[in-house]
């Protein structure tokens, strides 16, 4: 049954078309949103990236408070009292999932738009509830008779009171009793998640159809009356234990839908019907040529209409998130959005492979968000380039998938769009499913907590997978059940690295809570950044420090003793591992004592020197002096600026690329990325030459210190998704501009740095590992141990120019012995140095010519060797004029192949059989006349009496007749105890021949 969505024009009062009259842009609501709170002293805070930069905990930023998150949980000072913003949100999983009802109603969305503000510890209740109501009534002038409010009404079980408070602020603000509804936990007590901070909402809900009363309609999740701003005071902790204490600032968090509130200003039923969705609809119908969309609605989800608001919704998602940062490999759900879009537009518009259509409607989506979001339009290229790739990879995984899977999406042609339908486990999950899925849509259209445990635990499938699975069957998982069923069975099943993992951060945690009861202060470790350059020099100065605790198998002692201990100071210029960087070593002296510092930890701020004694003893209350190894720390810098230096010109080199791991060591440093363009040899050619390049223009590197937020201002920074970044981001900042390029290097890291790129000395890559399509590993040096690979390079390439001319002087010359130590003399020598340092592409040219110069002198041998097979075979048949022939060739075939083809054509009217001992084997080969076969003879008989013997295989060649023509292989053989076998082989065939003659 097919509905239109057109309420408003049928039943809505004059006065609410009055006051909606103007068309309210989608930009003019965002604005005037803004422009209201930063009139009342509210800062306005540019919206981060919907990939988390701060909350490893998310696969997307889901709400507008996620940024204000760490402040929330006091782990960082507000910046401002005030704050508001427009945020980039993406549900698509977990407990905000809204996948499942878009398109199918007309406010649900992957990606929306909150408009929010915050206050941190400055005004409550009485000022954010009236601030709401202004802004509504007298700013959008929705009219107050459409609009009800909701506040906490208790929970006896916690023994929390309702928040008569806030009641009472809504009656004197005007808003009747009849209109201000209690409700209980479930819908107006927020928590942001288990534990953590929380506390009672109050929500203004609008009624759409503008009806006199319909208090009874609130909160029941209907089209026409819709909550449209959440208020949320935070005022309480929810503890581990569950229950809840006050928090000593109180705050207030609130949040608004753009869509949502866009509609409601615009008179329109839907989201949909908003300039934020038109323009797409319009684009797909032209590119499509179908019906332009009519905003119908049909229960079961199947029309036209509805496939037009899912792609466009998921166009809106897929370019917003891929301009921020993410990638498909970071996130299933991603893919699967980007693959549902693929399919909706294959299937319901017609869009083919190549015609680059859902690339045109990026650029839609880039003209409807790009002046409020410029990184949208910025990002351009990047989106078309990851959106391409996905594209060309869906369709060419629906021709290579297995057979089984085909006729699985012979049954349910949804299942092509999940994102890994490759993982194990998954054909017989989805058989599983099929099994049950009419029985639980009968109940509640859930997937019971303990069957997705079932498909997690016996077939292999994680959480995103399952949840997919179920959106195609119309089901949606039981969350609750699934985690508790997943924590009983870890409970029962503990593996010892588990133990082991756990067993360390139990150890740190009791350290860090021991090291907290003494009330020490924390290490101040500023110093490990004041070092000095002269000249390419660098001085990393030691300081003069104070012992404040020793350590010795987790416990406090006074003094230092045999074997490992740990020592905090006051302060230290020793930097400990982070962001990939190893730490340093060095010592610790005093006038009569020297510890030697082989690691250091940071626990909870507290810096801890691991090491020994070596002179001496230091007590708790010694002034020490601490030294870094100046060696070691010199070469970590040089690594990780180095490291740097070769991600930007990766992304250069191959137009786009993320970084998905790296290590700094003092020897070496390796990043892992992953890329769109294979890095072939052409390409890490162009990447060592952009970071020489770079060394060679000898551009400072400049540190700054920034706020978190500030961080979010840089145009170009390169953020990693999931890494947390303190409140204070230390970014490393350095160009390189010279006639053909002009490229920048900006990342947030905690690392030591060094000030001139020209302070590396030398750089090459030295390794290059892929792991899959795109995904690779690559490991460099810097400075003296680049140079001295490259030295390698230069002496072992000297030498083959040498073994080139060598080699075709001696090949020309075909002298087996001479050949024969060639071979052998090369082959040595690539084994000697194969562990030799050396550049990646040197190394590469070195392998391809010892693999083709050691074929040429095989090839020579093998034409040396079967020339004197066939002068062998010419005496023994002109000695022997007739029957049969069986003879063992004395010609020595080395580790050249024989063909003994060539010999058995030398005589075609007489049966022979030759065996050849080459390539380490026993091969041989029979034939049989054709004239011969009368007497039941066989060639592939004969020879079976030498495979009886020897062992080994017996074929005939492709397309010959086995009865004439038959090989023979044998296991790698030991000449020198094989003698007996080979007479008894060839008195054996000897016997098998005599029998037919």
């Amino acid at each position: 049954m097919i509905r239109r969505m057109n309420l408003l024009k049928l039943v809505v009062p004059l006065d609410l078309r009055g006051a909606c009259c103007l068309h309210w842009s989608s930009h003019r609501v965002r604005n005037t949103f803004i422009e209201y709170f930063k009139g009342r002293d509210h800062h306005h805070v540019r919206s981060s990236p919907v990939v988390p930069w701060n909350d490893p905990t998310l696969a997307f930023v889901n709400a507008g408070m996620n940024q204000f998150k760490p402040i929330f949980l006091g782990q960082t000072q507000r910046e401002h009292r005030r704050a508001t913003s427009s945020q980039k949100c993406i549900r698509v999983g977990g407990k905000h999932n809204d996948l499942a009802q878009v398109g199918r109603d007309t406010y649900h969305h992957t990606f929306f738009e909150m408009l929010g503000s915050w206050s941190f510890g400055d005004y409550f209740k009485k000022e954010a509830c009236s601030m709401a109501w202004e802004l509504l009534t007298n700013v959008y002038k929705l009219p107050s008779n459409h609009l009800y409010v909701t506040y906490f009404g208790g929970e006896d079980a916690l023994g929390l009171e309702a928040d008569e408070e806030v009641k009472e602020i809504w009656r004197s603000i005007g808003v009747p009793y009849n209109r201000i509804l209690p409700f209980g936990m479930k819908d107006n007590f927020w928590e942001m998640g288990m534990f953590g901070p929380c506390g009672p909402c109050t929500e203004i809900h609008y009624d759409r159809l503008g009806r006199s009363f319909a208090s009874d309609r609130v909160n029941l999740g209907v089209e026409d009356l819709i909550e449209l701003w959440n208020i949320v005071f935070i005022q309480y902790e929810r503890l581990k234990d569950c229950s809840l204490q006050n928090l000593g600032t109180h705050y207030v968090d609130t949040g608004m839908g753009l869509e949502r509130v866009t509609a409601v200003l615009n008179n329109k039923a839907s989201n949909y019907d908003t300039d934020l969705f038109i323009p797409l609809f319009s684009a797909i119908k032209k590119m499509s040529g179908k019906p332009e969309y009519a905003g119908q609605f049909s229960d079961d989800g199947q029309c036209l209409d509805t496939a037009y608001r899912i792609l466009a919704d998921h166009m809106r998602m897929v370019t917003v998130a891929l301009a921020d940062g993410m990638f498909p490999e970071e996130g299933d759900k991603l893919r699967y959005i980007i693959r549902r879009a693929i399919n909706i537009g294959s299937n319901n518009f017609g869009f083919t492979h190549g015609n680059h259509n859902l690339v045109e409607l990026t650029q839609i989506v880039a003209a409807t968000l790009g002046e409020t979001y410029p990184e949208v339009c910025d990002q351009l290229e990047r989106v078309h380039i990851i959106l391409e790739h996905e594209e060309k990879y869906f369709y060419e995984m629906q021709e290579n998938c297995s057979r089984e899977w085909k006729d699985l999406l012979l049954q349910r042609p949804e299942l092509n769009i999940i994102s890994d339908w490759q993982t194990p486990g998954m054909i017989d999950g989805v058989r599983a499913i099929t099994c049950n899925v009419e029985e639980w849509k009968k109940c509640d259209s859930r997937l019971p907590g303990h069957f997705a445990f079932q498909l997690y635990d016996t077939h292999g499938l994680h959480i995103d997978l399952i949840e997919e699975l179920a959106e195609i069957y119309g089901l949606t998982v039981d969350q609750e059940g699934f985690n508790l069923a997943l924590n009983e069975a870890r409970q029962r099943t503990r593996t010892v690295g588990q133990q082991k993992l756990e067993s360390d951060e139990t150890f740190k945690k009791d350290l860090q809570s021991s090291i907290i009861g003494l009330n020490l202060p924390v290490t101040d470790d500023s110093s490990k950044y004041l070092y000095k350059r002269f000249d390419s020099h660098y001085e990393f100065t030691p300081i003069k420090t104070k012992v404040l605790l020793i350590l010795q198998d987790g416990k406090q002692v006074e003094k230092t003793v045999e074997g490992r201990i740990g020592v905090i100071l006051e302060a230290t210029n020793f930097y400990h591992e982070a962001g990939g960087q190893e730490g340093d070593t060095g010592r610790l002296c005093t006038s009569n004592s020297e510890m030697s510092i082989t690691s250091v930890d940071n626990v909870g701020g507290y810096i801890v020197h691991w090491g020994t004694m070596d002179i001496g003893e230091i007590s708790v209350g010694d002034e020490v002096t601490a030294k870094v190894c100046e060696t070691r720390r010199m070469r970590l810098m040089q690594h990780h600026t180095a490291t740097h230096l070769l991600n930007s010109a990766v992304k250069a080199a191959t137009g786009l690329a993320f970084q998905k791991s790296s290590h700094v060591a003092s020897d070496y440093c390796y990043l892992q990325v992953r890329t769109y363009q294979a890095l072939d040899h052409t390409i890490i050619h162009k990447i060592e030459n952009l970071v020489k390049r770079w060394i060679d223009t000898k551009s400072p590197i400049n540190r700054r210190t920034v706020k978190i937020n500030e961080m979010l201002q840089e145009p170009s920074i390169c953020l990693l998704p999931g890494e947390v970044y303190p409140d204070i981001v230390h970014i490393i900042a350095t160009k390189l501009a010279d006639d053909e390029f002009i490229l920048s290097s900006i990342e947030p890291c905690c690392g030591t740095h060094l000030h001139n790129t020209g302070d590396i000395g030398n750089f090459v890559i030295v390794n290059v590992n892929t792991a899959g399509f795109g995904n690779t590993r690559l490991r460099c040096v810097c400075s003296e141990a680049a140079t001295l690979a490259e030295e390698n390079a230069m002496t072992a390439l000297q030498q083959l120019e040498e073994w080139e001319i060598l080699v075709q002087k001696e090949i020309n010359a075909s002298v087996k012995e001479r050949l024969s130590s060639l071979e052998k003399e090369l082959r040595m020598w690539c084994t000697h140095n194969k562990d030799l340092v050396l550049p990646y592409l040197a190394h590469v040219r070195i392998m391809e010519f010892t693999n083709e110069y050691r074929r040429l002198l095989k090839n020579a041998l093998r034409g040396d060797a079967n020339k004197e097979m066939v002068k062998e075979m010419m005496e023994v048949i002109g000695v022997k004029k007739d029957g049969p022939i069986i003879h063992l060739l004395e010609t020595d075939f080395g580790t050249s192949k024989a063909v003994l083809s060539k010999a058995t054509v030398l005589v075609r009217q007489r049966p022979m059989l030759v065996l050849a001992k080459s390539e380490g084997i026993i091969k041989g080969r029979s034939i049989i006349p054709e004239g011969m076969l009368s007497c039941g003879v066989s060639a592939t008989a004969w020879m079976t009496c030498v495979s009886k013997v020897l062992g080994g295989k017996v074929t005939a060649p492709r397309g010959q007749n086995p009865l004439l023509v038959c090989n023979f292989r044998s296991k790698k053989a030991d000449y020198s105890h094989i003698g007996s076998k080979l007479k008894k082989a060839l008195e054996d065939s000897k016997y098998y021949i005599d029998k037919f003659l």
